[in-house]
């Protein structure tokens, strides 16, 4: 009966000191989500404003492959360190050659697809009729290097659980954005070298974050250990392997968040795209709030998985779900009402007001599926990523289909209506692949 109670007393003790520390991690976390607001909001606003609409959806129209690419580059290695590293945080042997073995693989990917991305401008310019996603292609191409190189710089601090750390990079990133922006606003930048804002925020960053992994990791002796079959080039195949069957889920993700955006920019002139891509900028604001916690999560719910304690990842899921959908759903309904009042004043440009039944339709959306948002990459963090990339997959083809039949019709808010449907499909789809393929309860 006394080992009992002892044994309960430090149950209760951990998990207690557990909670403590996810709240204490969330809450830092939330700093860069208001600075992602600021900054974010500013992005769009400055451009609209400074450099009109037409400039703001050539520059979003830049931005979409500049993230998609620097997905293809990262090839999916971020999640494959974390999760490994996660698993077992205080072996620093084993941390230092599981991060060097997702590091060099990302090194060479990412210079590739860098000069893909350098290749492919004058095509994506050619079928945008645009001219400036070209030029602006080339200012933001040595950005995709260093981005997809920070995803995994990102993943290992993420995986180390160093989330006051995490915090400060993300927020270190919305700030050279900004500093970004104002240069180009003081050397009086043209329109189409308005991406190079990516090469510079990206740039800086990777500086830093390698400073943060010489600190934190023994990379020297994640270089040198060759124990036969747990040096880093075994690593590096098993982060490959691991990539490979999710990075094409990574980039349909990408896609999935901009592909609206992109058959707007085809199907209407720069200017409706401009409007539209401000609701979308805010709307993926929003949504930064479920990525917070989502952060926050994967790594204790890796160490839970690989532990078999499956049963303690439906309580922590339980227990995020009581506070975060009441939050998410305040949100969205205050954006939406909002919208069309603040956001032309905060602009100076009436036609913004356009974007806002567009918005208010996709804040439905986002409030219908908040319950299940952090929870995203459970098959991740699971160790299926060939499932994942089936359950991305099929949101994208929702969303793309969905486009593809409203715009012509409906504009921009049939651009939203799709948007809003694909994510109230990603939350009933993930509900029924987790329970399926991993055993949980969500």
């Amino acid at each position: 009966m006394g080992d009992g109670g002892a044994t309960s007393v430090v149950t209760s003790s951990g998990t207690t000191s557990e909670q403590q520390r996810l709240r204490r991690d969330i809450g830092w976390n939330l700093v860069p989500v208001a600075l992602l607001g600021v900054v974010g909001l500013g992005l769009n606003f400055v451009i609209g404003g400074w450099w009109g609409a037409k400039a703001l959806g050539s520059f979003t129209l830049v931005t979409i492959p500049f993230f998609a690419f620097a997905v293809v580059g990262a090839c999916g290695l971020q999640y494959a360190v974390l999760r490994a590293i996660a698993e077992e945080p205080g072996d620093r042997d084993r941390v230092a050659v599981v991060a060097v073995g997702a590091l060099i693989p990302c090194i060479v990917l990412a210079a590739v697809v860098t000069a893909l991305f350098v290749a492919l401008r004058e095509p994506m310019g050619q079928l945008l009729e645009s001219r400036a996603v070209t030029e602006g292609m080339l200012w933001a191409a040595p950005g995709v290097f260093c981005f997809a190189i920070n995803k995994v710089l990102l993943g290992i601090v993420n995986g180390l659980r160093r989330m006051r750390a995490f915090a400060l990079y993300t927020s270190l990133r919305y700030a050279l954005i900004a500093v970004g922006l104002v240069l180009a606003r003081v050397w009086e930048l043209d329109a189409d070298q308005l991406p190079v804002i990516w090469t510079f925020a990206e740039g800086v960053l990777l500086i830093v974050l390698f400073v943060e992994l010489f600190a934190t990791v023994a990379v020297g002796r994640g270089a040198t250990r060759m124990v036969a079959g747990d040096g880093w080039r075994a690593w590096a195949r098993r982060h490959l392997d691991f990539g490979a069957r999710g990075v094409m889920a990574t980039l349909a993700s990408e896609i999935n968040s901009k592909i609206d955006v992109w058959l707007l920019g085809i199907a209407l002139p720069d200017a409706q795209v401009g409007i539209y891509s401000l609701a979308s900028a805010l709307y993926e604001g929003a949504i930064q709030i479920a990525v917070v916690l989502q952060n926050n999560l994967n790594p204790v719910i890796a160490r839970q998985l690989a532990a078999g304690e499956v049963r303690e990842v439906e309580a922590l899921s339980a227990r995020m779900r009581r506070w975060f959908v009441p939050v998410m759903i305040a949100a969205c309904v205050l954006g939406a009402a909002g919208y069309p009042f603040v956001i032309p004043w905060l602009i100076g440009d009436p036609t913004f007001i356009e974007g806002s039944a567009a918005f208010a339709i996709m804040m439905g959306g986002l409030a219908l599926a908040s319950p299940w948002l952090p929870l995203n990459q459970v098959l991740l963090m699971a160790g299926r990523p060939g499932w994942y990339t089936v359950y991305i997959a099929a949101i994208l083809a929702v969303n793309v289909v969905g486009n593809v039949l409203l715009i012509p019709t409906f504009g921009i808010e049939g651009a939203a209506i799709a948007t809003a449907a694909s994510m109230i499909a990603s939350a009933l789809l993930l509900r029924v692949l987790v329970r399926w393929r991993v055993g949980l309860r969500i």
